[in-house]
């Protein structure tokens, strides 16, 4: 008598039936991570911000509401970054549907460790390159102006007003942005040259002594740029001298 063997079609139905799925396909399902992200101190939404799955290096940005969606599974680990500010990261936990996670950003500390490379970029030069590889798509956005040069009039100056686009909430936010990366990129090299452990050799100033010196004297950004090593060094040392007779009086930065 022959044995009755059941089809391997049957078998497969019954396991979907009776849910007994691989633990790691039930893993794979989408999840959706979705939430707005705001400076911690003021509560001031953040745009564009950068929010970036690190397993698929799928990115996405916030909205002008600070607002973000971006795909993931469970386990994937979600970077968000905004220039300032320092980046956060979780760790999805939902298997499937949405999750939805706020995140809060604190300010960059100041005088921060000055970290060296050898190499043809610096430092500096090497955070500035990824930072405008990462907000490329915001920089090179052109900003409306009031007279729109791309749309002809019919009166032959080939010149529209456009105040709706002028001061769209958008193009405001866009211009904000945009103002807000150029100072920042200012204030990083700033504290690229004038580093902590640069002016601590300098002046031979140590713990809260050094931390005010350098917040009463700071360099400003285009003096600079254009001054060396050697006269940084002597711009340093005359305002370290002027501090240790009397750190109430001020040299102004021409000085």
């Amino acid at each position: 008598m022959k044995s009755c063997r059941p089809f391997p079609s049957i078998i497969l139905l019954c396991l979907l039936a009776g849910g007994f799925l691989p633990e790691t396909q039930a893993q794979t399902l989408p999840v959706t991570v979705r939430g707005q992200v705001t400076d911690t101190a003021r509560q001031l939404v953040l745009y564009p911000a950068t929010v970036r799955n690190k397993k698929t290096n799928v990115r996405v940005f916030t909205d002008n509401g600070g607002y973000y969606r971006i795909p993931a599974s469970q386990g994937d680990t979600i970077l968000i970054s905004f220039i300032g500010y320092v980046g956060q990261a979780f760790v999805v936990n939902n298997t499937a549907g949405e999750e939805v996670k706020n995140v809060r950003l604190a300010l960059q500390e100041r005088f921060l460790p000055r970290v060296e490379v050898s190499g043809k970029w610096n430092p500096y030069q090497l955070d500035s390159i990824a930072r405008y590889e990462e907000y490329r798509p915001f920089l090179e956005t052109r900003s409306r102006t009031l007279v729109d040069t791309e749309k002809r009039s019919q009166g032959g100056f080939g010149l529209t007003f456009s105040p709706f686009t002028r001061y769209s909430r958008k193009q405001k936010d866009l211009r904000k942005f945009k103002e807000l990366y150029a100072k920042n990129e200012m204030q990083r090299y700033v504290d690229y040259r004038y580093s902590k452990p640069f002016v601590q050799r300098v002046t031979g100033l140590s713990g809260d002594s050094l931390i005010k010196f350098m917040y009463k004297y700071q360099p400003p950004y285009d003096m600079l740029r254009e001054m060396n090593n050697e006269t940084l060094i002597f711009w340093i040392s005359e305002r370290a001298l002027q501090w240790r007779k009397d750190p109430n009086v001020t040299l102004k930065p021409e000085d």
